[in-house]
Formats: structure tokens, C-alpha cells, sequence
């Protein structure tokens, strides 16, 4: 099912309504000169229309960063059940919606995570068009365009908006207003066209992802992963920001006169020390190399598992958060592909034009010999990848 529709931006306010009268919206706003966070929004003034990417990815709307499970007394256990009121989530780019169609596989698959899907099914999702920055590479990973994880997606044709529709909901939505709405002509047909057409030439960061899972199976043993992973801090500040990162902990929490207590889930990373330790003191990746390379391998190969796909969506929060500046995926892969690129390792020995990746807009990573602006920052010196929250991501 797909069809389309037509509204004028200036009566966006009318279509802001028809959300509301579906449940709370919650919206991109700016929380920092640089930063945004999906927040709920009263009114059009408080969206970030601009926004490209927020600190923390949609998934935290349904996979909670911590929430209790069950809670015990001396009367019995009981199951706690998740709080949930209609939502809609406006504003979300491809590359988000592609991260809440994997996470929607990992949680829906048998048994399926009740609390996850009680938050989803009473959810509205309505995306909105953008245009990529040095550090977007959802071209790269086939994410770049609307599919089938959305209710309604607006692209932006100027004066008005594009409505790609989707679900039985919203079409139900579009079909209640439809003194806002008017069908697609030639004009905003050929619109809409341009647009993306124009989208898809903008990418600057990309690289050919045919046969990724075989190449990195072959580059196992890569010193790309000794150099980067000897450089990272262990912080975990990667997988908070990764749309498609779906670890958690369950950690039991006992009152001071242990007569009762809850059982918390809460989100973990595989990058933490102890992520892979076992009984007998026994840990499966004790070195961050060990570490850094099976996340690496979990976004761009897929584990075998019942899902076995690849999760890197091409959002680049990973790039902008990474205090080391390790995660810079495009020139990773570039590498791997033994194609030429620039890592933070090639910088502090010093990078040559011949070493850069030779794209016209820059590869994603620092250089600091072709003098293009490859920057994987968010404010400070090139190269650093400081977060935009000060520390662990956690709007």
C-alpha cells in the first residue's frame, strides 16, 4: 500500500492538530547550540525542522535506557506492567526509521518483548525528508530512502509537502482532513522527483557495500582493528547513540530490609569491560580490540543469528560521539576494501594527499593532509569526536 498527498507548509499547524488528536507528539528541538533530542512538542515553534541527527536515536521511545520488569514483596512477585498513551514520533529521517525496522525484528521475533511492543503498536510514526551532512553515509547502507517502517512520510518540495502514505492509520489520518489535503500533480510530482534525485548526489561519505559480510570475514585479522581498538577508551559511548544497539542488563535491586525489591532492565554495552565476563572469571573479549571488533562486526556483517543482517543504519552519531574518534565507519570499510582512507591513526603520523579517500566531499575522517574537511568532531580539535553532551549520551 502506498499513495500520496499534497498539504502547504503554511498550514503545517492544521496537520501538527490532526497529530495531536492521535496522542502526544514528540519532535526533534534543539537543546544545545549544536545538540537535539526528541522531546514532546505543545506546538510548531518548538520543532527543529533542521535537525539531521538527535543525541539519542528513537529507539528510546520503545526499548526503554532503564524501566523495572517485575517487583517482589513478602505478598509475591509481580509483573510490571509498561505505561503506555497513543504517540506520535514526527520528524524522523530514513536512516532512523530503517534503525526502529530492525529493532521492530529483534523485539517482535518469538517471544516477543511485551513491553517494547506495547509502546510500538500504540506509536505514529511520520517521517521527514533531509539533506546529509560530512558525517551521513545511509547511501552506503541502502537506508537513504523511505521503505516500509513509517505511517507517513513528508518530503520537503518547497512550498508545500509531499505525503508518502503508508499504513491503513494513515491513510485513515489523511482521509479525516481532507480539506488540507489535495492530490499530487504533474508539478509536485516532478518535485518530488528533483528532490531526491538531488538527495542522492549530495553524499559525500560513501562506499560500495556489495559483499561487506565477506570482506570482513577476510579481514578478520586486519591491523586496522589493533590500531583503532588500542585507542579506544572502553566508554561505550557508540552503542547509546546507535539506533540499532539492543543489549541490556538486568540487574535486581533489593530494598534496605530486603523484603522487597524490583528486577531492572537496563540498556548495557559491549563495549564495558565486563560485558563478555562469565563465571569463573572468564571473559570472551577482554581487550577493547576484542570488542571494538565485534561491534564493528555486528553493524556491517550481521551475527548468525535467526536476523543475521547487518545493523549500521549510516546515521553517523557513532562518528559525531566517539571522544577517540575511532568510529569513523566509511573509512574503516574504505580500508578493509584496501581502498585508500584516513584513519585517526594515519593523523597522528601524519597524512599525505595520496593517502586521502579521494572523495569530492570528504571520506568522514579527519586529514590533515588534503586539506579537505573530512572532520569527525563536534566542536574541539579535529579528529577528537567529542560528544555534544559532555560525556555519555543520555538526552
Amino acid at each position: 500500500m502506498e499513495r500520496s498527498a499534497i498539504f502547504p507548509k503554511s498550514r503545517f499547524q492544521e496537520f501538527f492538530d490532526l497529530m495531536q488528536e492521535f496522542g502526544d507528539v514528540f519532535a526533534p528541538r534543539r537543546v544545545s547550540e549544536k545538540s537535539f533530542s526528541f522531546k514532546q512538542v505543545k506546538n510548531p515553534s518548538e520543532i527543529a525542522f533542521e535537525a539531521l541527527r538527535t543525541i539519542l536515536p528513537p529507539k528510546k521511545f520503545f526499548f526503554q535506557q532503564r524501566e523495572t520488569i517485575i517487583s517482589y514483596d513478602e505478598n509475591g512477585v509481580r509483573e510490571t506492567k509498561p505505561k503506555v498513551s497513543p504517540q506520535v514520533l514526527f520528524g524522523l529521517h530514513p536512516c532512523d526509521l530503517a534503525g526502529l525496522g530492525i529493532m521492530d525484528k529483534v523485539y517482535s521475533a518469538s517471544p516477543p518483548d511485551p513491553h517494547y511492543m506495547a509502546r510500538r503498536q500504540a506509536t505514529l510514526l511520520v517521517g521527514l525528508s533531509c539533506m546529509p551532512d560530512k558525517h551521513c553515509f545511509c547511501k552506503a547502507m541502502g537506508t537513504d530512502s523511505p521503505t516500509s517502517d513509517y505511517d507517513l512520510f513528508l518530503t520537503d518540495i518547497g512550498e508545500d509537502y509531499f505525503v508518502q502514505i503508508h499504513t491503513p492509520i494513515g491513510l485513515q489520518m489523511v482521509g479525516s482532513k481532507k480539506e488540507l489535503f489535495s492530490g499530487s500533480d504533474e508539478t509536485k510530482s516532478q518535485a518530488f522527483k528533483d528532490f531526491w534525485t538531488t538527495r542522492d548526489q549530495a553524499f559525500t561519505s560513501h562506499f560500495q557495500s556489495e559483499n561487506l559480510p565477506a570482506i570482513m570475514d577476510m579481514e578478520w585479522d586486519n591491523k586496522v582493528w589493533d590500531e583503532l581498538g588500542n585507542r579506544c577508551l572502553s566508554c561505550g559511548n557508540c552503542t547509546p547513540v546507535c539506533p540499532t544497539c539492543y543489549c541490556f542488563d538486568m540487574v535486581d535491586v533489593a530494598s534496605l530490609h530486603a523484603q522487597a525489591g524490583e528486577r531492572v532492565r537496563e540498556w548495557d554495552s559491549c563495549q564495558f569491560v565486563g560485558f563478555a565476563k562469565v563465571a569463573g572469571d572468564t571473559n570472551f573479549r577482554p581487550g577493547p580490540v576484542d570488542r571494538l571488533k565485534f561491534w564493528y562486526r555486528h553493524k556491517l556483517h550481521g551475527f548468525e543469528d535467526p536476523h543475521g543482517l547487518p545493523t549500521c543504519v549510516g546515521c553517523g552519531r557513532c562518528t559525531e560521539s566517539c571522544p577517540a574518534g575511532i568510529d569513523d565507519i566509511v573509512s574503516v570499510v574504505l580500508r578493509l576494501q584496501g581502498k585508500p582512507s584516513v584513519l585517526i591513526s594515519d593523523r597522528t603520523t601524519g597524512a599525505t594527499n595520496s593517502d586521502c579517500c579521494g572523495s569530492d566531499g570528504g571520506c568522514g575522517s579527519g586529514c590533515g593532509g588534503c586539506g579537505s574537511t573530512h572532520g569527525s568532531t563536534s566542536g574541539g580539535s579535529p579528529g577528537c569526536g567529542g560528544t555534544d553532551t559532555g560525556g555519555h549520551p543520555h538526552a
